[in-house]
């Protein structure tokens, strides 16, 4: 696996010193207005759209090559994301509801009280939190762009589709945990997320944090999260501004957080919360209602 990782991170610095001629425009609003916020190996930088405030890495690859690299080629050192278990670990796994895995229940929840509502995981790998989801009550499926993790799902017995037809558009909530980093077009994914939600539908997005008190609190770490699987690194103001017309919850936090924050928020005012340091960004959007 390490040499295979290795192999991928060889191709992404080839594939960047060839594409280095290629013009600085921002993939969310295409500005070509922008900031340079740090740079990796000579040929890469991260950069910020001084327009929309979106911080995406330069080189940028291309929607079709994402879609490929995602079927075999990627993977990560963490959990079990990339890594299939053995049809006995899974057995376990199962028998113990995925407990040493984030359960996003409580979250949910804490937006939705109702148990009947639809839930969406987007980009779910091979499917452990929906697996969680449907033990917690909810009418859960999931999307996931990796053919091969998708197929491997149906072990766990939940339904995964891997193309945008698929998605049914009755979901209460789309939940997606650390894959709008990975994306080629941020605009695409919120474009079908609308389509998607009911009227009064939430997003609730989970990424590594951007922002610059991020940054100052752990700057290695800042450094090592954006560039080869990470070309968005998202920033409070940036998704401020993305669903500037839209309600708003925008938190930071250590892998966890308070669920009063979110029982506390009304659902139609926009909030970024005073703490802005924490390791993970997430925000709760209402897309398809208007203030």
């Amino acid at each position: 696996m390490k040499l295979k990782q290795k192999l991928s991170k060889a191709k992404y610095l080839l594939r960047s010193i060839a594409n280095f001629n290629q013009k600085k425009i921002c993939p969310f609003c295409a500005s070509k207005r922008y900031k340079v916020v740090d740079r990796k190996y000579f040929f890469t930088s991260l950069l910020k759209c001084n327009d929309c405030g979106l911080q995406y890495r330069f080189p940028k690859d291309t929607k079709e090559f994402l879609i490929q690299f995602y079927q075999t080629e990627y993977s990560v050192d963490v959990h079990m994301m990339t890594n299939l278990p053995s049809e006995n670990e899974l057995k376990g796994l199962m028998e113990d509801n995925f407990s040493g895995l984030r359960n996003y229940s409580k979250y949910i929840k804490a937006i939705n009280s109702n148990q009947n509502i639809h839930v969406l995981d987007y980009g779910c790998s091979w499917g452990y939190s929906i697996f969680q989801l449907k033990n917690a009550g909810y009418d859960a499926r999931g999307f996931e762009v990796s053919v091969p993790r998708a197929l491997y799902g149906k072990k766990l017995n939940v339904e995964i589709v891997t193309n945008h037809d698929g998605i049914l558009n009755n979901n209460d909530v789309i939940l997606s945990s650390h894959v709008i980093e990975h994306l080629s077009d941020i605009n695409d994914f919120i474009d079908i997320a609308r389509k998607k939600l009911t009227r009064e539908g939430a997003m609730m997005i989970f990424c590594p944090n951007g922002a610059p008190e991020y940054r100052k609190r752990e700057p290695e770490l800042f450094h090592v999260n954006w560039g080869f699987i990470h070309p968005n690194y998202l920033h409070p103001n940036f998704v401020a501004n993305a669903f500037k017309n839209n309600p708003y919850l925008i938190l930071t936090g250590d892998w966890d957080f308070d669920e009063t924050n979110i029982l506390n928020w009304d659902r139609r005012s926009q909030i970024i919360h005073e703490k802005r340091d924490g390791k993970e960004l997430l925000f709760i959007v209402y897309p398809n209602i208007k203030i």
